[in-house]
């Protein structure tokens, strides 16, 4: 279903925070009163308020209609804010329309029931085509367990990524540089192959104007045999190791930069990326950027995860 205009603006107030709020889904919220907008709210931080709540907050809201982009939670265990269907009760909204039900197990239709149970007509769909595509990582993670896979590469139009002996090992420009950090400005983690860590000694941070951003994805090495220097750049606090047949030695060593280990099975093709990636979902990761170039990213793709494929730069 299309977007109305009102759920067009909680759409675009959750496409502002994307990312951001991982665990938590991204999510925009709106309160509408005689056709006119009161307020806007979109999700904050893991941990802070919801979308709606942030919409309520210091507004008069009896008798509005709220639109939001993904169905109000509930309480369930380990939960950390107060649950936004109670706080849209309190509230005295009259309406609320959503795009999508959570699929969440512990609010999975169980929000929009407890509205209207509490008097509160809901409305479901408005815009659900444009939030699926805005959620897809979070909708995959909640479905599978397992992190939204998005395989980045560059490719010349013969269909090769580089041509080393003709000094040619970096195909794409400026703006594709950008849009690679763009991207990893949002996901939670990037994965590269110890062979991409050997060739080009990525850093793999997320830059803007060349300064690094207060966020940062978790930086995975897929390293099976240990041969990743210890001194190389993308080593450090906030990376992970994963590796197999590796030498004591060698990961002393790179213990000392601050990374941490996660050691797998191996077997015929390698460390076992499935095992990998319901580790990663474990550790609640949402999404991950592969690095296509690399066997592991199309392997990924192979392993049960939805795939996307973009432009990017090994810098």
């Amino acid at each position: 279903m299309q977007a109305s205009t009102f759920m067009q603006v909680a759409i675009d107030s959750a496409r502002a925070v994307r990312g951001r709020t991982s665990p938590n889904p991204w999510v925009g919220a709106v309160v509408v009163r005689d056709g006119k907008v009161v307020s806007v709210g979109a999700t904050a931080p893991y941990g802070g308020p919801h979308a709606e709540a942030a919409a309520l907050a210091g507004v008069d809201a009896r008798g509005a209609t709220l639109y939001t982009t993904l169905e109000p939670c509930m309480p369930f265990e380990g939960k950390r804010t107060r649950p936004c269907a109670e706080a849209i009760i309190e509230a005295g909204v009259s309406r609320v329309v959503i795009s999508l039900s959570d699929p969440h197990a512990p609010v999975r239709g169980q929000g929009a029931a407890f509205l209207r149970a509490q008097g509160v007509q809901v409305d479901l769909g408005d815009g659900s085509e444009a939030v699926t595509e805005l959620l897809r990582p979070y909708l995959k993670f909640r479905q599978t367990g397992l992190p939204y896979v998005i395989a980045k590469f560059a490719v010349s139009l013969d269909g090769k990524v580089g041509a080393p002996l003709a000094g040619i090992t970096w195909l794409t420009s400026e703006p594709a540089l950008a849009r690679a950090h763009s991207d990893r400005a949002w996901v939670d983690a990037i994965l590269v192959g110890s062979g991409t860590v050997l060739a080009d000694d990525p850093a793999l941070t997320a830059r803007e104007a060349g300064s690094l951003l207060a966020r940062q994805p978790l930086r995975v090495i897929l390293d099976g045999r240990g041969r990743t220097d210890p001194a190389a750049r993308v080593l450090g606090p906030g990376a992970l190791v994963v590796t197999s047949k590796s030498s004591p030695q060698w990961r002393r060593a790179v213990a000392a930069t601050g990374a941490e280990f996660l050691e797998l099975e191996y077997g015929e093709a390698g460390v076992d990326l499935q095992q990998l990636l319901r580790s990663l979902g474990q550790r609640d990761v949402v999404s991950l950027i592969g690095k296509a170039a690399h066997p592991s990213s199309r392997r990924c793709s192979m392993a049960g995860t939805s795939t996307k494929s973009t432009p990017t730069s090994p810098r």
